[in-house]
């Protein structure tokens, strides 16, 4: 059951990471910089308490996992600012599915177990259909083809980014070392990746990149973005870490928009969200949740 308190933990600020540059505006790459560097400096002090990883797999999967990070961060934050949070969000809706099918490709032996269960099998596949079509339903913005064109590959490095987040946080030789490890080097990469594209597309020259990383508006909305991405971060490795499958997370991160609704409603901003299909989504989870921690055979 921890896995699903952490997997809610992480949809929650997802809300939060989303709405951000749907407001301000900025720069996707600029904000990647901010929540790659800012992430990683400020843990890099932590990694002298733990043991250092040997494993030359590891590293590659944290270096890999950072680039995949830099992809992702930007085209979120580009975005969400050009069509909006809740378009954006919406297509990410088909990274579930994805993510578990290809978790299904890499561990062949365990879905064969669990394939040999008919039953439980096709009720999986029913429950995370009926999940994605009430998020669909849920989430009533308009998607517009260049959305969905911009933000395809995207959702297969969003996939690719769940899977390999769950293969960082086995091989580490605790908890901590997972989190931390992640947090410094994987984030650091996705700066690098992030400050790469900014240089190359924006030409600011020396002065002007600092100038425009460091202004200050953009400070305090870096600031407030690290500020909650450690903790979604950690929330998603920690979850990813002893869930059977990691598209069942991902499953759980699809109920952001309900708290996004619940946030923009305190804060009396209009949102467009349909509740009896949240209700929906959330009926569905729960029925997900039953299956994976009932007594039913569900390894995968």
């Amino acid at each position: 059951m921890i896995w699903i308190i952490n997997g809610l933990v992480y949809g929650f600020f997802t809300a939060l990471y989303t709405l951000v540059n749907q407001r301000y505006k900025f720069n996707g790459y600029l904000l990647g910089i901010w929540r790659g560097f800012g992430i990683s400096f400020f843990f890099m002090p932590f990694l002298f308490f733990l043991p250092v990883p040997t494993s030359a797999y590891y590293y590659f999967l944290l270096i890999f996992q950072g680039f995949l990070i830099g992809v992702y961060d930007s085209h979120l934050f580009f975005a969400s600012a050009d069509y909006g949070a809740g378009p954006t969000s919406r297509v990410m809706a088909l990274s579930a599915l994805i993510t578990t099918v290809f978790w299904w490709i890499l561990t062949p032996h365990l879905f064969l177990d669990l394939l040999h269960n008919g039953t439980v099998f096709m009720s999986i596949i029913l429950v995370l259909f009926g999940f994605t079509v009430s998020y669909w339903q849920m989430v009533q913005s308009p998607v517009s083809k260049a959305l969905v064109l911009y933000m395809f590959p995207v959702i297969f490095a969003f996939a690719g980014m769940s899977i390999i987040t769950k293969e960082i946080a086995m091989h580490g030789s605790n908890a901590w070392q997972g989190v931390a490890y992640y947090l410094v080097i994987a984030t650091f990469v996705s700066g690098t990746y992030n400050t790469f594209w900014y240089i190359k597309t924006v030409k600011p020259g020396f002065k002007g990149f600092f100038r425009n990383v460091f202004a200050w508006k953009l400070v305090k909305v870096g600031l407030y973005v690290v500020s909650f991405s450690w903790a979604l971060i950690t929330s998603k490795t920690l979850a990813l870490r002893i869930a059977p499958n990691p598209g069942y997370v991902i499953a759980l991160l699809l109920t952001s928009p309900i708290f996004v609704f619940v946030l923009n409603k305190y804060s009396k901003v209009p949102d467009n969200i349909s509740v009896k299909a949240g209700f929906s989504m959330i009926f569905f989870l729960l029925l997900l949740l039953l299956l994976v921690n009932g007594n039913y055979g569900v390894v995968d």
